[in-house]
This record gives C-alpha cells, structure tokens and sequence, in this order.
C-alpha cells in the first residue's frame, strides 16, 4: 500500500503468537473517523503464514462494519481461502485475494481475486493508479469481454491452470456436506494433528490451539534440537518441512501443512506424517 502513497497504519500482536488485539482495532477505526479522516480501507491476513495465526475474521469484519461502515474490508486468504471459513456476502467483506495452491488444491500460477459490487463502484472512472495491471477499471471491460465468450486482450491466458481451478473447486463443492464439510474436515484434522503434538511434548509457536490455522502448524524445535535434526530426517522419509519465517524467530520452529487433498482424500497421509515427525523429533 505505502507503494501506491497511501497513508498504512499497522495493527500487530504484541508478541508473536498470538492475535491483534480488536481493541486496538477499533480505538484505530474510531479516532480516523473522528477526525473525518476515516480509513478507506482495512486489510486483514486470513492466515499468517509465518506463524499459523488464524484471524478471528468474522469478528473484525463485523466490527469495521458497525465502527466505520464505509471502510472497505480486504482479506489477504493466501493461506486461508477455501479451508478456513469465510463468507464473504454476510460478513460484508469487499475484497478477497488469494493464490491457486493452497486449500483449492490447483498448481501454482493464479492469482485469484472476488470482488464485492460495492467496492467495484467505489472506484472512481479517472483513478490515478500508476499501475495498468493494478488497475481494475482496464480489466473489467476485458472480464467481461471474456464472460462473453468474445476475445478482448491479445495474450495467451493460463487455460491449463485456469481449467485447473474449475476441477479444483468443483472437488471442493463435492465434499460431503459441501463447504461447511470442508471447512470442518480441516477443523477435525487440526485437531488430530495438535492432539498428537501435543501428547508427544511437542509445543506450538501460536499462543493456543484456538488461535491456530486449519491448515498450518508452527512447531518450535524441542529443546536441544535444530532444524538440521529434523528437517533432512524427515525429507529422507518423503516429507518437505518448511523452516521457520517470522524474522523475530525463524530459527526456533518449523512449519507443516496439513490442507486440500490429503485432509479429505487421504488423511492417512497426514497420520503418517505426524507419526514420523513425532518419532524425529523426539528421538534421543
């Protein structure tokens, strides 16, 4: 944002762990619109990829929406679209970006974007954006275009990627009780997960469980343990273990995913994994 000469205020935990704290939130939202500065917009991360921190974001949105009803509600759901819930229409949410490869289940590649009418008429028809691909007044005329089945822009689009996402959402609808039934299979499978890691010893980077992913764990290294004693063990085994990210402690934990395909079409996977990691982790 800072980029585009906007004027960004960060809310973040006060460690690393744990949530924003809400109040902090509102004292924002309510001091800007005082002043007759209102935000314009606030933007949420769904899942914090670097710790496994789950936004309480029905809560948020319904806060924005009571404290400054005209600010636009983005959600980053890189790490959280599909998996964790998210209903955009009763939640007032205006923007939801999102990526192909992560609960969806498609290969990398997409950039993929949900727009509400609202926040579409909110842009102004001469904006000053200095960005064409920034830009959805120049890409809607092309959507729409395409929606019609007529040819608007002259480049090769990603077909294989984008009938890829056509199979991965219709799987997803697939799922026995439909979204909710997904939503709840990665709810189950958290809680598999962290039950194991937990009778084993092993210790979250989140503050709870409550506050973790659906679909990621951040587990610190026992103590005496590194990531050169985990991480290569586990990979001879099959498994890619992602090291930690957030800069404040990337050497202290690792990262596992547990999302899409092997929640719900193999979970035995996971319980393998789990197993191994445990067994690792834990050795003498």
């Amino acid at each position: 944002y800072k980029q585009y000469g906007m004027e960004v205020t960060s809310v973040a935990p006060k460690v690393v762990g744990a949530r924003p704290l809400h109040e902090e939130v509102e004292k924002e939202l309510k001091g800007a619109k005082q002043s007759s500065r209102p935000y314009k917009i606030i933007s949420i991360t769904g899942v914090d990829t670097s710790t496994g921190v789950l936004a309480d974001l029905k809560a948020l949105c319904e806060l924005t929406r009571s404290v400054s009803p005209d600010t636009l509600i983005v959600v980053d759901a890189v790490c959280s679209a599909a998996g964790e819930e998210l209903r955009m229409d009763e939640w007032g949410i205006d923007f939801v970006l999102t990526g192909s490869q992560k609960a969806i289940g498609v290969p990398p590649g997409l950039c993929v974007m949900i727009c509400s009418q609202q926040a579409l008429e909110r842009i102004p028809d001469k904006a000053a954006i200095p960005n064409y691909f920034a830009n959805l007044r120049s890409w809607m005329p092309i959507m729409e275009s395409y929606e019609k089945r007529k040819p608007s822009y002259f480049a090769t689009p990603a077909v294989n990627l984008v009938g890829a996402l056509r199979v991965g959402l219709e799987q997803l609808l697939e799922t026995p009780g439909g979204m909710d039934g997904y939503f709840d299979a990665h709810r189950r499978t958290k809680d598999r997960v962290h039950k194991k890691l937990s009778s084993a010893g092993l210790q979250l980077l989140t503050e709870s469980s409550q506050v973790s992913s659906n679909l990621l764990s951040c587990i610190r290294y026992p103590q005496g343990k590194a990531a050169g004693d985990i991480l290569p063990p586990m990979k001879e085994r099959g498994w890619i273990i992602a090291a930690g990210l957030h800069p404040a402690c990337a050497g202290e934990y690792f990262r596992v995913g547990h999302m899409g395909y092997s929640v719900t079409k193999r979970p035995e996977w996971i319980d393998k994994l789990t197993d191994d990691l445990v067994e690792i982790a834990c050795s003498k």
